[in-house]
């Protein structure tokens, strides 16, 4: 029997699409007992049962990030925020106010992240040392860029870990100026040394930063997160942070813990402790390998075929030769692990897609290997994906971001990118994220980015490419059935049916009838995950 019914509503169980859809959900415990029409499900009502009344509104099973950053989003509260900043001197002023502010000692490393050069009103560059030394020549200083994919940092910064004109780091790069010396511009791998030598969060201070984003997510109707977490905590304090919530009741999402493992050595290590895909509980389970294959679009790091259209000496970063990525791979996929491979520029693709199509061939078993981001892909890539049962992990919320940036980055080429309509079209699976910090991970703004591709404004007229546009129910189903799939969970989640989990997330108007254009005004009124009402507007 029931002990609560949710009745009254317009429930989209997503199983088989909008069309299924039932006015009434039955939960026992922490899973759904039955759904139908409202005055069965109330039959099902034992004493003491709670009766909630949807009063029409529409609700769908709960939201899935299918790839984000959840502590690195808690901890970024506690560093220099530098988003939205319009300027290199507006970066150098918000850094001097934190030190005023913190009387950080003389030593002590700052960080500052979230800032774009590209929408600075004053010179479009990355702030290097000169500029950073103007803030304090006793603090070395990194100023993160909000793809995470290049910093600049300060003179001191680069004396702390041992860099200078010789330095060479394989994947990563060091921008140097005309007379050959560092001008403190780092690039991907190069970056690995700086973001090292921050200080890890224990397990109360990530708790702590777990707890902020548990409640945002819970606003935004958002009951699963597969993320990544290991810059900011080992995977021992991680663990402890989210078994330790959980082991309170203080869960509010579903986690997915992405691992990373750039080289072999580091992948044996992590393999020793006996953990793979899939084990823990269903609050907290090991994900996937996860690989950094390229950069990012904004930083001109994504790792290109053809030179960049802007800067023709430039064709990004590899961070892998194509050996050295099939053998981490390899290795990964005999050891029944999933892997995932951030690859945004076209090159990085293509070396992930040969990479995983050796693993499939050497062993058929279907890991649902997956590609985080996948933005710029051709017709063969995404025949290889389908041959090779590869997953596409995608980030609507970029489009608003990247799309005034292609053009110019890539001139023609542009058309291959964020292709998700021709994807789904192949049949490959796909899911949608955020990779929060990067963009907020509110589900209703990336199925607005899915469905329509414009900005908060409506730019561009008509959508960017809108031949890539997504249906609504394609849009809410990448964010719930979608990503259920790539973390192997379709059977206990990302549709409203009995016996799955119960995750739901309740819309204050109706998304499949509102004009689309309007999606993005929708609010997330009440969530329910694991069976309790986490939260209720």
């Amino acid at each position: 029997m029931a002990d609560k019914v949710f009745y009254n509503g317009k429930i989209y169980t997503m199983d088989g699409g909008r069309s299924s859809e039932v006015s009434a959900v039955a939960v026992s415990g922490h899973r759904i007992e039955a759904v139908g029409d409202s005055g069965e499900m109330l039959q099902l009502a034992e004493e003491g049962c709670e009766k909630i009344d949807l009063e029409g509104r529409c609700m769908l099973p709960g939201f899935n990030d299918s790839h984000c950053h959840v502590l690195l989003t808690g901890l970024e509260q506690e560093k220099v925020s530098l988003r939205g900043a319009r300027s290199i001197e507006e970066c150098i002023r918000r850094c001097r106010e934190y030190i005023e502010k913190t009387h950080l000692p003389e030593g002590s490393w700052i960080c500052g992240s979230g800032f774009d050069h590209n929408i600075f009103e004053d010179e479009k560059r990355v702030p290097d040392r000169h500029d950073l030394d103007r803030i304090s020549t006793k603090h070395p200083i990194i100023f993160d860029r909000v793809c995470g994919h290049i910093a600049g940092v300060n003179d001191l910064a680069l004396r702390e870990v041992g860099y200078d004109a010789h330095t060479v780091v394989t994947g990563g790069v060091l921008d140097k100026d005309e007379n050959g010396r560092l001008t403190g511009v780092i690039r991907e791998a190069a970056l690995d040394l700086f973001k090292q030598r921050m200080p890890k969060a224990d397990v109360a201070g990530a708790q702590k930063a777990l707890l902020r984003v548990y409640g945002e997510a819970a606003a935004c109707g958002v009951t699963s997160m597969q993320t990544d977490d290991l810059e900011g905590a080992s995977l021992e304090v991680v663990m402890a942070a989210y078994n330790g919530l959980a082991d309170k009741g203080l869960a509010a999402v579903r986690i997915f813990e992405e691992v990373q493992a750039a080289r072999v050595p580091i992948l044996r290590e992590f393999l020793k402790k006996g953990l793979r895909t899939g084990d823990g509980s269903r609050f907290f389970k090991i994900g996937n390998i996860k690989l950094l294959t390229d950069g990012s679009l904004g930083a001109r790091t994504a790792f290109l075929r053809e030179p960049y259209s802007d800067e023709p000496d430039n064709r990004g970063v590899a961070v892998y030769t194509q050996d050295a990525l099939n053998e981490v791979v390899m290795e990964a996929h005999l050891a029944g692990m999933q892997v995932a491979c951030h690859a945004i520029g076209d090159g990085a693709a293509a070396q992930c897609i040969e990479a995983f199509g050796r693993a499939w061939e050497s062993d058929h078993v279907d890991l649902r290997h997956r590609i985080v981001h996948c933005q710029f892909v051709d017709e063969q890539m995404l025949d290889d994906m389908v041959r090779f049962h590869i997953c596409a992990d995608t980030q609507p919320p970029f489009v608003p971001s990247d799309y005034p940036l292609t053009a110019s980055r890539l001139g023609n080429r542009d058309a291959g990118g964020y292709v998700w309509k021709s994807m789904l079209k192949k049949g490959i699976h796909i899911g949608g994220g955020s990779d929060s910090p990067v963009e907020t991970f509110d589900p209703i703004w990336g199925i607005h980015c899915a469905v329509n591709r414009t900005d908060q404004d409506g730019n561009p007229p008509g959508g960017w490419h809108p031949q890539e546009k997504l249906t609504v129910e394609e849009a809410v189903s990448i964010y719930t059935a979608g990503g259920a799939y790539l973390s192997f969970e379709e059977n206990e989640k990302g549709t409203i049916g009995p016996g799955k989990l119960a995750d739901m997330a309740v819309l204050d108007r109706d998304i499949f009838t509102i004009p689309s254009e309007e999606i993005r005004y929708l609010n997330n009124v009440m969530t329910v995950m694991d069976g309790k009402i986490v939260y209720c507007r």
